[in-house]
C-alpha cells in the first residue's frame, strides 16, 4: 500500500522522488558544465536510482538527493557518463615508441 501525502492527496513518491531528482541534477550541473546529453543520461540514472530507493522505503528527500549524487559520482568514477556528441579522436603520442 502506498503512503499518501495528506495535503496533496497523492502518492509520496510522486512528490518526493521528482523533487530529489531535480535537486540532484541542479547540483550536478552546477559542479561542472556538462553537455545536455550527459545531463539527460544523468537524469535517467538518477530517476532509476531514486525511485528504487523510494520502492525500498526511503522517503527523506535530502537522503534521496545525496544518495543520487553519490550514485552519479560512483558511476563517473567507474566509467564516465559520455556525451552523445562525437568527439574528434586524438592521435596517440608516438613518443618513446620502438616502432619505426
Amino acid at each position: 500500500m502506498k503512503r499518501l501525502v495528506p495535503s496533496i492527496g497523492g502518492p509520496v513518491e510522486l512528490v518526493v522522488a521528482p523533487t530529489a531528482i531535480e535537486r540532484a541534477l541542479d547540483v550536478y550541473e552546477k559542479l561542472q558544465p556538462r553537455d545536455p546529453s550527459v545531463v539527460l543520461q544523468a537524469r535517467k540514472i538518477l530517476t532509476q536510482h531514486i525511485f528504487g530507493m523510494v520502492d525500498q522505503g526511503e522517503l527523506d528527500e535530502r537522503r534521496l538527493t545525496v544518495a543520487g549524487l553519490a550514485h552519479l559520482k560512483a558511476i563517473e568514477r567507474d566509467h564516465a557518463i559520455k556525451s552523445a556528441r562525437i568527439e574528434p579522436i586524438k592521435p596517440r603520442s608516438t613518443k618513446g615508441s620502438s616502432r619505426t
